[in-house]
């Protein structure tokens, strides 16, 4: 049996209400195009690189505030103690604060003297790094007329250095037709000569002193502060030779970069090294293990000198290093040879 269909009751619909409804669902039922570069805008999450850089900025940003709070609690805490010096003096006896006042003075000028040799020092270091990037570039450049901003930062360089008349010989000999790469390959062989000499003197004369040094020395403990000594002065020497002030700052700040470079350094210095090495091994074969550290002392500080020579020199180097290194081993060996190391 079939089933009837069941009445129902009419419903009264206001015929405004029904046009309202058919575009009410027109407008849901409309499809809408969106462009690929809206959905990938949407879709797309912060980079890895952006977020890395935003926390480098914090850390870096925490760091200064962290610096700068702790100079600020050693500059208070010295400036109180100093104070109670001061009026403990007095009242000790007006003469004996008379003299701590003339030490303070003393004090506090030299080390403003101090101050701005280190600031003037890293300030050249700077300088010193922005000109060889300078040079790098226009050694990849074969065109001309890109030089003068070089020419014009060497000359501001050594604006008071002794080097500045070679400098301006060197300017007065380039030729017009020289391209950009020309012109900087002319100034490292000719304008830098004399302060090449110099420093690699300087190298060689501190590199045979360690080496000897440590080869005599009957204490195996002093040795690390023999050679640190010797490599921080004739670090402050290559320095002023290259007319960087040789503030304390600029010194430890060279010496942090020289590491740095000596402990990434490259292949064809090691292939050096190794050369040298084998060359002093068949050489102090007939001499006495120190004699062996002597010459392994000998060679950190010639690779630490051309190190800073490449750092403080204003212009890319185009010298090679292995003449020199077996000069020096073949100095510390002779200079061994004529005495008796210390077993």
């Amino acid at each position: 049996m079939s089933e009837q269909p069941r009445y129902q009751k009419a419903v009264w619909v206001d015929p405004s209400q029904l046009d309202t409804a058919d575009k009410a669902a027109e407008n849901s039922m409309s499809a809408q195009e969106f462009s690929l570069q809206q959905i990938t805008d949407v879709v797309e999450e912060p980079p890895a690189a952006v977020t890395t850089q935003r926390l480098a900025r914090r850390k870096g940003r925490w760091r200064r505030v962290f610096g700068v709070s702790l100079t600020a609690t050693l500059i208070g805490a010295v400036g109180v103690e100093l104070y109670r010096l001061l009026d403990w003096s007095y009242t000790l006896h007006p003469a004996a604060g008379s003299v701590v006042s003339v030490l303070l003075v003393v004090l506090a000028l030299s080390g403003a003297v101090q101050g701005w040799l280190a600031l003037k020092g890293l300030r050249q270091l700077r300088n010193v790094e922005r000109l060889q990037t300078q040079a790098r570039e226009l050694l990849q450049h074969k065109g001309q007329g890109h030089a003068a901003g070089l020419l014009k930062s060497l000359q501001a360089h050594y604006k008071e250095s002794a080097a500045r008349q070679p400098l301006e010989d060197a300017i007065l000999q380039l030729d017009s037709a020289y391209s950009d790469e020309e012109v900087v390959r002319f100034l490292s062989r000719h304008a830098l000569t004399e302060q090449d000499l110099r420093a690699r003197r300087c190298v060689q004369r501190y590199s045979v002193e360690s080496g000897v040094l440590v080869a005599l020395s009957p204490w195996a403990s002093f040795d690390m502060l023999l050679v640190g000594w010797r490599n921080l002065r004739m670090l402050r020497e290559i320095a002023a030779i290259y007319g960087v002030a040789p503030g304390a700052a600029a010194q430890w700040t060279l010496l942090k970069r020289v590491m740095h470079n000596l402990a990434f350094a490259g292949l064809s210095e090691v292939a050096i090294d190794a050369g040298s090495a084998a060359l002093g091994s068949s050489l102090t074969a007939s001499l006495s293990a120190r004699a062996g550290q002597g010459l392994g002392a000998g060679l950190f500080t010639a690779r630490t000198g051309l190190q800073a020579m490449r750092l403080c020199r204003p212009l890319p180097s185009e010298s090679h290093d292995q003449n020199l290194i077996k000069s020096i081993a073949g100095g510390i060996v002779e200079r061994l040879g004529k005495s008796r190391p210390i077993d």
